[in-house]
């Protein structure tokens, strides 16, 4: 793997507010009345912050090829604020002439009308949070849409000319094997999105599902039965002309997500609002060793907000700020590097620094 120092361009944006959270979820988020406009000013604050703040180091902002706005549920953001924010990249870092520009959504929150919005300033991609095309795993997973109202919207997305469409599928629910699992996915196929993100269930602690697993409620299958699940689904997807390029992520040709691309080859990304992290490559200067600054913002939403809005110092919106250098990458991207089907390309540098660790897993086969 090689890293992706001064190409690609993306920004990761935020969205922490749902009309509900999930059992199973720990992302930043919070329920309730969504401050449209207050946030679209927050989020413009900090990227004109962050603008500055790097340009101390000798960086410039370049066209964006990503522009990502996950959640939370984005899908329940104002089109007018999504737009203006959209444009405000577009004045300060510019957009590129084949920029991907995804937006997540929950099914049920989607309309004809809605996405006729979002492909007019500019949205080409959607990702909808499907997990399941069983009504009864959708209850147990605490969703609040139907398995037709995810064949609707593809076909609507089709329809305003928003081609690129992903949908996530979560299996490993207790008592869910790969029969069922397959049914999700031959479900799914028959919809003919061009990207799939599959989940294994995990139980975060601080969920709901955290706390019924704590009381001693099995909530997910045991490992063996998961590899088998993972394993079918593998096979079904290659068998569709549609692999795994990512452990968790198959794609027809061409139609792999640009911006998870990103994260997963070393490439740069700014992350913009609460709880948003970030990578992004530093200018050589002679005498210096770091190589990349990396941050996560705040998961508080309130203190993000305030903060944001009257113009406090970037420290202020932070929960890390730290500097990579040459050896911090380098481990990254083996950890990264491995992910990919393609795998990890054991470079000069990569085996100076992991020699014995790699004839070991030579010697074992796992490593080419």
């Amino acid at each position: 793997m090689v890293i992706r120092n001064g190409q690609e361009l993306g920004l990761y944006f935020h969205f922490p507010y749902c009309s509900q959270r999930c059992p199973y979820c720990d992302f930043t988020l919070t329920v309730g009345e969504i401050p449209h406009n207050q946030y679209l000013q927050a989020a413009i604050n900090e990227t004109s912050l962050r603008i500055e703040d790097l340009s101390h180091y000798g960086w410039t902002p370049r066209p964006l090829t990503s522009l990502y706005f996950g959640g939370g549920t984005p899908g329940l953001w104002s089109t007018k604020s999504l737009g203006k924010y959209i444009d405000n990249c577009a004045d300060r870092f510019g957009l590129n002439d084949q920029i991907e520009v995804t937006i997540e959504a929950n099914p049920a929150e989607v309309s004809l009308a809605l996405l006729h919005e979002w492909r007019s300033i500019g949205v080409n991609r959607l990702s909808l949070g499907a997990q399941s095309m069983r009504s009864i795993a959708l209850q147990r997973l605490g969703r609040d849409h139907t398995p037709e109202q995810v064949r609707r919207v593809v076909d609507w997305a089709r329809f305003v000319g928003i081609e690129r469409v992903n949908v996530d599928l979560i299996h490993g629910l207790s008592g869910e094997t790969e029969r069922e699992a397959l049914f999700d996915l031959e479900a799914l196929l028959q919809v003919s999105p061009s990207h799939i993100s599959l989940y294994q269930l995990t139980i975060e602690p601080q969920t709901s599902f955290g706390a019924r697993a704590r009381r001693g409620e099995i909530l997910i299958e045991p490992e063996e039965e998961l590899l088998r699940i993972y394993r079918v689904l593998e096979a079904r997807l290659a068998e569709a002309r549609m692999p795994l390029y990512e452990v968790s992520n198959a794609a027809l040709s061409g139609e792999e997500s640009r911006h998870n691309l990103l994260y997963w080859t070393m490439g740069e990304y700014l992350g913009i609002g609460a709880g948003a992290h970030a990578r992004v490559y530093l200018p050589h200067q002679e005498g210096r060793s770091l190589r990349a600054l990396r941050w996560q913002n705040t998961r508080s939403i309130k203190s993000y907000l305030e903060r944001s809005l009257i113009g406090d110092p970037l420290s202020t919106l932070e929960e890390e700020r730290g500097f990579l250098d040459d050896e911090a990458l380098a481990e990254e991207s083996v950890l990264v590097g491995l992910r990919l089907t393609e795998g990890l390309r054991l470079t000069a540098d990569i085996a100076a620094r992991y020699s014995s660790h790699a004839q070991s897993l030579i010697k074992e086969g796992l490593l080419l």
